[in-house]
């Protein structure tokens, strides 16, 4: 049989155990959407706020607070690191953690779907 590339995306998917990140994230669509989000903004070297986070992920993918649950729970877990502005408190920027960027970045790497 001929390997595709959606068949090795799909063994990708259920084989791959080693990245903790990744597999809670890959655990919804829409958890999906925030890793690839956030991982975007980060490696652009550019903000990413909750409130623009909620923005970019369709309500029809997920609520506004089913985004920030989501995040909230990464960010107990370790995942994500969430910074204050320091000129409005009230907006907080998220990212990813170095170990996390670094198994994220490991992650994308191994993906091979020429």
């Amino acid at each position: 049989m001929h390997q595709t590339k959606s068949k090795k995306l799909i063994d990708e998917f259920l084989n791959n155990k080693d990245y903790e990140c990744v597999s809670f994230f890959r655990s919804s669509p829409y958890g999906y959407l925030i890793l690839l989000y956030i991982h975007y903004f980060q490696v652009n070297e550019e903000n990413l706020s909750l409130a623009k986070l909620t923005e970019l992920i369709p309500t029809r993918i997920a609520s506004n607070l089913t985004v920030l649950n989501t995040v909230k729970v990464a960010t107990e877990s370790g995942f994500l690191i969430k910074d204050s502005n320091d000129l409005d408190r009230r907006e907080v920027s998220i990212k990813l953690d170095k170990i996390y960027l670094d198994e994220v970045n490991k992650w994308l790497e191994s993906i091979d779907v020429k």
